[in-house]
């Protein structure tokens, strides 16, 4: 019910197997095909998942609309007033080309984490646009499952930046800024548009949840199957390093720190790929808490040491952590990178790597 009411420009429904996720997708378009110029498009990666789908849509569209029909050689439900809803697959990036100048005031992605980078979906946002858009708005619609070759992406677009069912600006996901309208636009510097993540559950579906044989043989599989297609958790994936970290348990509310706690921050820096700089706070209790994060790429040493004092202005840092290999000169005959970001006053002390360091560390955490 929340998925086929929601208002927001872009929508994931995910999460937990057999929720029912597949027949939402194919009933929301449903409830714009009165209009003439509604024009839908619904996505599979595969052909093979594609015919399931519109096996499924066989089921429902001509019970809500008597007279709609399939033509099978345009892969297209026409109905009585006009509208279509186009099933069609996307196995490769450079397929997208079959959609140029073609237009979409509602699309759809069946299975999101099936493709294994957000090309195809941001090429399609291009492709969201209607004439009669104020009357039919612009939609699109995503479920899935955790996991997949896609689970990182969608999990930076949809899941980390606001709480499950909490309508948010949409960010760009590598560097987790708001999407603005550009400059020259009428409405040049406002948030472009909202996301919206909308949990599903076994218990949406009602006729697999009671009969408990589907949740017994999800029950079965392997831990973080398990935790991905029962509990529908995000924070899991295969080969995850902390298997165990649970947002109910490990993520609390925002809260003020009090200025007596202890703080200090931690880097792992890298120009080409990615910087990762957590700051953490000590509480009476030892508990170890990140209070902040910044994810950055080619940035240089100097500029990352000022962002870094930016972000902390009235803060009292007990200490930094940094990779010790920042200390090597590499050649160079000036001062290393390390050293470059300690002259601007962004102190850092290095790292461990000692013989078991890096084990000991991740244990550490584990406890």
């Amino acid at each position: 019910e929340q998925f086929l009411s929601a208002g927001e420009r872009d929508v994931l429904y995910g999460g937990a197997a057999g929720g029912g996720k597949s027949f939402a997708l194919l009933a929301d378009p449903l409830r714009y095909c009165h209009n003439p110029n509604h024009r839908g498009l619904l996505l599979r990666r595969t052909l093979d998942e594609l015919t399931e789908l519109i096996d499924k849509s066989r089921q429902l569209y001509t019970k809500a609309f008597p007279g709609a029909k399939f033509r099978e050689s345009k892969s297209t439900w026409h109905f009585p007033s006009g509208a279509t809803i186009w099933f069609t697959y996307l196995d490769r990036d450079k397929d997208v080309t079959r959609f140029q100048g073609q237009a979409f005031n509602w699309i759809g992605f069946d299975e999101l984490t099936q493709w294994p980078s957000p090309f195809a979906w941001d090429y399609m946002r291009g492709r969201l646009r209607s004439t009669s858009s104020k009357e039919l708005g612009l939609y699109m619609r995503a479920t899935t499952n955790p996991g997949g070759n896609g689970h990182s992406w969608v999990k930076k677009m949809f899941i980390d930046p606001a709480p499950y069912n909490k309508p948010f600006w949409a960010t760009n996901i590598e560097t987790g800024e708001e999407i603005k309208y550009p400059a020259g636009h009428p409405k040049a510097g406002q948030s472009l548009f909202k996301r919206r993540f909308i949990p599903a559950s076994l218990f949406d579906n009602p006729y697999l949840a009671e009969s408990g044989d589907y949740e017994a043989m999800l029950l079965s599989l392997p831990e973080h199957l398990r935790k991905q297609l029962l509990e529908g958790n995000w924070d899991v994936n295969e080969g995850a390093a902390f298997p165990e970290f649970n947002r109910k348990i490990h993520v609390v509310e925002p809260y003020s720190i009090p200025r007596s706690w202890a703080r200090f921050r931690a880097c792992d820096y890298g120009y080409g790929s990615f910087t990762g700089v957590l700051w953490f706070t000590i509480t009476p209790s030892e508990q170890l808490v990140v209070y902040r994060e910044m994810y950055v790429s080619k940035v240089i040493a100097t500029d990352l040491a000022d962002m870094i004092l930016e972000v902390e202005e009235g803060e009292k840092m007990r200490y930094g952590v940094l990779d010790s290999s920042l200390w090597h000169n590499r050649g160079d005959t000036g001062p290393s990178l390390a050293e470059q970001m300690i002259m601007k006053g962004c102190r850092w002390r290095p790292s461990d790597r000692s013989r078991g360091s890096r084990v000991a560390g991740k244990n550490e955490i584990h406890r």
